[in-house]
């Protein structure tokens, strides 16, 4: 399996930060556990937001892009 450098760092930060939620639970650190969770919850949730943003950007892009082919072809099969 052939990781992207990108992937393979974020692949490790996620598991550092599961294994220091892991260790601040057995350790009794509540807090600072619970403080790396919601870091991790956020972190998945800008993730989503900008894939979301993405796509959208993408949609709008590619609905453009037809209707503008469409208006070239209406255009080319009139004036033939």
């Amino acid at each position: 399996m052939i990781l992207s450098k990108g992937t393979k760092w974020t692949l490790w930060i996620l598991g550092l930060m599961l294994a220091a939620i892991f260790i601040n639970f057995f350790m009794n650190l509540y807090s600072f556990a619970y403080a790396l969770i919601t870091v991790l919850i956020l972190a998945f949730m800008g993730w989503g937001f900008l894939a979301k943003l993405k796509n959208d950007v993408r949609q709008h892009e590619d609905h453009h892009r037809r209707e503008h082919d469409s208006a070239i072809d209406d255009i080319d099969r009139y004036t033939r």
